[in-house]
């Protein structure tokens, strides 16, 4: 099986994009072959995924996306037998991973009527409807269960079209034996004290992921108890640096970039504080799990069910309510943290959370094995 991967651009500190890399390893691996497609790859080349670079160009972002998209049609004129798997809405695709939300859907409920006639929603929509319409053939690999019959509502699309597969996070964030020697190494690096409490945010797209709403649960914490907080991402933070400030807290929130050891920061915090509003899956929220890190989310995250599931935090269903996230903070830290490493490291072992990749490759070996 010949598969090629397309994507607008490559992000290095996307779930996307790690997403993406580990499905075609693991075609790899199994003797298919792989090649990936972009408009622009920001960050180091793999060695092990070959990777062809089509150039990107617009004004805008959906400008750019449709400048890609013709530009993948136009590369897989050359390759008429391969597979095309999108990560990224585009025509033209065999299979599309299903990574984001129903844009239509979305747009619908959370955006005025006149959104609804701007180009960047109709372009959107358009992009969208390629992959998902009645009309088309692409076989959708759904990683949010939720989102089926929004897409199905907005789109028409078909059930036997859906192939839902289970998340598959790296089994590289699971609490290793020698994490309380990670964590004393990562705290004097970072300037934390061995017992001070440390929040964690993941996540690029700060508004999205509910930074603002954590800076102000934070500082509410931070006067009634020293702590820190350490932002990870890769965005505009000069309004939520500021923030910080106006609120007193500017030198207890640390701003830590993208980082590429997000492992280690999660067996050295004490809570991931993630209340996001929008959020279709959140491979972070497993990743802390795994790592014997509680979790504190937003309802609205795709994974939020496996933080109640595995007795692993709190998820709440208010999050712009400063006071009900600092309720569930208190209650976080309050815990005995052997009891959030017990029951992560249960959940590690039990729940099916790290097939995903495989699950992947094995959906397309069922409908194109031959090719």
């Amino acid at each position: 099986m010949q598969l090629v991967f397309a994507l607008a651009r490559y992000f290095p500190f996307g779930g996307l994009e790690r997403d993406m890399l580990c499905i075609a390893r693991v075609a790899l691996e199994r003797g298919h072959g792989v090649e990936v497609l972009t408009g622009q790859w920001d960050g180091p080349r793999c060695a092990d995924v070959p990777v062809e670079e089509l150039g990107l160009s617009g004004i805008t972002n959906h400008g750019r996306v449709w400048d890609f998209a013709r530009r993948f049609q136009r590369a897989m004129e050359s390759r008429p037998d391969r597979v095309a798997v999108g990560f990224s809405k585009i025509p033209g695709l065999h299979a599309y991973y299903a990574a984001d939300p129903c844009f239509v859907d979305r747009a619908h409920r959370t955006r005025p009527a006149l959104y609804r006639a701007t180009l960047r929603y109709r372009s959107y929509a358009r992009l969208e409807q390629a992959v998902f319409s009645h009309a088309a053939d692409t076989q959708i690999l759904l990683i949010a269960p939720a989102e089926r019959a929004r897409f199905q509502s907005a789109h028409g699309t078909p059930p036997e079209r859906f192939c839902a597969v289970p998340p598959g996070i790296d089994r590289g964030r699971i609490r290793p034996c020698d994490a309380e020697a990670v964590r004393a190494v990562v705290r004097r690096a970072l300037d934390a004290g061995a017992s001070e409490p440390v929040l964690l945010c993941v996540g690029s797209g700060f508004r999205t992921k509910g930074l603002d709403r954590s800076i102000r649960a934070f500082a509410a914490l931070a006067r009634e108890q020293p702590a820190l907080l350490w932002v990870v991402g890769v965005g505009d933070d000069a309004s939520y640096r500021r923030l910080a400030r106006e609120l007193g807290v500017g030198e207890r929130v640390r701003f830590l970039g993208g980082r590429d050891d997000v492992a280690r920061l999660l067996w050295s915090a004490d809570v991931l504080l993630h209340p996001a509003r929008a959020e279709n899956t959140g491979t972070v929220l497993l990743e802390a799990l795994v790592a014997g890190l509680p979790v504190v989310a937003s309802s609205v995250c795709g994974y939020a069910p496996y933080i109640a599931a595995a007795g692993m935090g709190s998820v709440v269903e208010e999050p712009d309510d400063t006071a009900e996230l600092l309720r569930a903070l208190r209650a976080v830290l309050a815990t005995d943290p052997a009891l959030w490493r017990a029951r992560g490291a249960a959940f590690a072992a039990h729940a099916d959370v790290f097939r995903g990749a495989g699950r992947v490759v094995d959906a397309l070996e069922t409908r194109w094995g031959s090719s």
